[in-house]
């Protein structure tokens, strides 16, 4: 059985040279490992460790004042499949979600039981024409020419993601903004470049469940990248509710 560190709460963040000190007594995580922990410090501090190794890790981790569980990985919540939604209205009685394709839906707002939203950075191929040097022989002679080529980049772009968490199925609605696309909230589109009107929605979000079912992205208002990946932004949903769960 393997093994994952969660953290009782999200802060301290312990100092990157500190958190590579205690990680020489977990045979499993090098002095390397410490800036990529540090970076998807949202929860889950590491999973796939052996009951040895845990331990090391959570005593150490104590001594910077980071108190954590261990947990079996096959214990922390997965999420569902998300449905993807590109219109929000909010009423002091329900929830209304409308899809591209104008379907609507009207959810209670006693069946929702958490949100979570933030910007988030996403590596996405960009391709574009370069001038490379090219090797051309004729008759035996080589000779050099610039030609234009076609080459594939992995450029960040940030993007705004909102999950919002029912108790019936669709269990999961979700909305993307990219500089592409919008969402529409209370009749008015929401834009990336728009950040006032995405902290509208935030407070709009953050006022309809309590600080423990609302993600960070939420708690801060923060219209500003918080999240490295999406990975990042699901680890902590996913440690949001095995901490609900632990509280039972």
């Amino acid at each position: 059985m393997k093994f994952s560190l969660l953290l009782h709460a999200l802060e301290p963040k312990p100092d990157r040279k500190a958190l590579e000190e205690i990680t020489v007594d977990v045979l499993s995580i090098a002095r390397a490992d410490a800036a990529g922990i540090l970076r998807g410090w949202f929860g889950i501090v590491s999973s796939g460790l052996s009951i040895e190794d845990a331990t090391a890790f959570q005593a150490g981790l104590r001594t910077l004042g980071c108190e954590t569980d261990i947990v079996p990985d096959g214990d922390i919540p997965s999420l569902h499949p998300d449905f993807r939604c590109h219109l929000i209205d909010l009423t002091a009685e329900s929830i209304i979600l409308t899809t591209a394709m104008n379907r609507r839906q009207e959810r209670g707002r006693g069946e929702f039981v958490f949100a979570a939203a933030g910007i988030v950075e996403r590596e996405r191929p960009v391709s574009d024409y370069e001038m490379q040097t090219q090797v051309y022989y004729v008759r035996g002679t080589g000779y050099r020419k610039q030609v234009p080529t076609r080459v594939t980049k992995s450029v960040e772009k940030d993007y705004f993601r909102i999950d919002l968490f029912f108790s019936r199925e669709p269990h999961r609605i979700s909305f993307e903004i990219d500089d592409m696309s919008v969402i529409t909230y209370g009749g008015r589109p929401i834009r990336m470049k728009n950040r006032t009107e995405l902290l509208v929605l935030l407070a709009d979000l953050a006022s309809l469940q309590p600080a423990e079912r609302i993600n960070r992205g939420l708690r801060e208002l923060s219209a500003e990248t918080l999240y490295p990946s999406l990975q990042a932004y699901e680890e902590e949903i996913r440690w949001a509710f095995y901490r609900l769960g632990a509280k039972g």
